[in-house]
């Protein structure tokens, strides 16, 4: 299927319809200036107005909290893996999050499938939703190169005025535009447009890094002892929410929950943070980063150094939601930039 057009005053029904068959969750405003990923009833993205919802849409394929397996120890130990999952679509997802999805899907596949998170994601349409301006003064995705996204979506629309300028990328994506959707071919004008709109975005969007991206895994392998984990030691209160609202940490803990028979339970995961204090300790009780500046840096490695050196791409998708969170304005480019700058070379 070659690009289309679908017209807004279309895109209700367009939601309606894809509720016949998947819980559709979208871009719900909470309170003023506040967005959250909900189910919908109808279409409603704030567009233009829209700011990063306060979790990413990563909550739907890797929940706060879900149970693994469920067992008996009585008469004979019994085990039986729990994998829950229905077919659903998250509507509106802006480049950004699609980028968090697309490394999580790495992340849950690298060693062995997790299949609580695989199942989810099988079932899962994404339709993204293309950003032809800065969302807010948080926003560095041009920075960490996550602006444009080739894949990781299903169907991306772009607003090009009376229509959303729709391209397909799956099968998945096609079927339910045909079967669901009311739609008309895109035609070279419509094309030319939605050209000169994603090239106009270029200039909207400043580079707020101060180096070259694929710099940084190297600048931060060389600063462990860079004085600025000092200085955010003073600063940061340890409380975790820069890693909880971000759509590309992964860390959990695991847990098992008796029934009051103490015969029976459940194994249950739910989100971790290497930002709180006992992250690191081991059974014996050391604690390997003990202070909340060095569990700052390991924070800000994991995003910058390591899994970019893995993965030969940020782990920082730009969304600023960490920033924005963040209780003692602990920012992300201003921290970034302060490495930069301690560490400079003359041939960086």
């Amino acid at each position: 299927m070659n690009d289309i057009l679908i017209c807004k005053k279309d895109i209700g029904t367009f939601c309606s319809n894809l509720k016949e068959q998947f819980t559709v969750y979208g871009v719900k405003q909470k309170e003023e200036g506040f967005y959250v990923f909900d189910e919908i009833d109808e279409f409603s993205d704030p567009l233009k107005d829209y700011i990063p919802t306060i979790l990413p849409p990563k909550k739907y394929l890797f929940p706060q909290q879900e149970t693994l397996l469920r067992f008996d120890t009585q008469p004979l130990p019994d085990v039986k893996p729990v994998i829950e999952s229905r077919k659903q679509v998250l509507f509106g997802v802006r480049p950004c999050d699609i980028h968090g999805i697309s490394l999580l899907d790495k992340i849950f596949t690298a060693d062995h499938d997790d299949k609580n998170y695989t199942r989810k994601r099988e079932e899962t349409v994404i339709i993204g939703m293309d950003c032809l301006e800065p969302c807010y003064e948080h926003a560095l995705c041009a920075s960490v190169g996550c602006l444009n996204v080739d894949d990781g979506y299903d169907i991306m629309m772009t607003d090009i005025g009376d229509y959303f300028y729709t391209s397909i990328k799956t099968s998945q994506g096609e079927e339910i535009v045909r079967k669901y959707s009311k739609y008309t071919g895109a035609g070279e004008e419509d094309r030319k447009r939605f050209l000169r709109l994603r090239n106009d975005r270029e200039g909207k969007f400043e580079n707020k890094i101060k180096t070259d991206i694929s710099n940084l895994p190297l600048i931060f392998k060389n600063a462990d002892n860079d004085p600025v984990w000092d200085e955010l030691n003073d600063r940061c209160l340890g409380c975790g929410r820069c890693n909880i609202v971000c759509p590309t940490c992964y860390c959990f803990d695991v847990y098992d929950c008796m029934d009051l028979n103490m015969t029976s339970g459940e194994r249950c995961r739910e989100w971790d943070a290497c930002t709180l204090k006992d992250f690191a300790v081991v059974s014996t009780g050391e604690n390997f980063r003990s202070t909340r500046g060095q569990r700052l840096r390991h924070r800000f490695n994991r995003k910058f150094n390591y899994l970019m050196t893995r993965y030969n791409t940020s782990f920082c998708v730009g969304c600023g939601r960490c920033t924005r969170s963040c209780p003692v304005n602990i920012d992300v480019v201003e921290t970034v930039n302060a490495v930069i700058k301690n560490n400079k070379t003359d041939d960086k």
